[in-house]
């Protein structure tokens, strides 16, 4: 997992290939930091569209099969995932922000806690790799 996002509008997901997704809502996130024992893993079988809300924490799709990777087109609106605007934070969420229309939250074993993401994930870091 490493991390989850989340986006002021929805994404659209559509695989070529099955797919997982690890979701949480993002109601679910408790004294700036979500315990990881809330998010589902949730699959999607390929050429379905999938709508993930923007009240909904998520990440990099995850491989279905074991060694297949992934092929799924995300659409997001233009400038998503861009240049991180230059801003003063001025509370835990403003902390978060992690790039243009993305807000991260980081778990402490990640490569983006490394690149300085706020650790916000308490718990697991899932790992999907055994159970498929």
């Amino acid at each position: 997992m490493n991390c989850l996002e989340y986006h002021r509008d929805s994404e659209i997901n559509l695989g070529v290939q099955d797919f997982i997704l690890l979701l949480a809502k993002l109601d679910d996130i408790e004294d700036s930091t979500l315990d990881t024992a809330r998010v589902k893993a949730f699959y999607c079988p390929a050429n379905t569209m999938i709508e993930v809300y923007g009240s909904t924490l998520h990440y990099a799709p995850c491989s279905a099969k074991k060694g297949q990777g992934f092929k799924v087109l995300i659409v997001l609106p233009d400038g998503t995932n861009g240049p991180k605007p230059d801003i003063t934070p001025r509370n835990d969420e403003d902390r978060l922000l992690w790039a243009c229309n993305k807000w991260l939250l980081a778990h402490a074993d990640s490569a983006e806690a490394a690149q300085g993401a706020v650790v916000a994930l308490n718990g697991v870091n899932i790992d999907l790799e055994a159970d498929i």
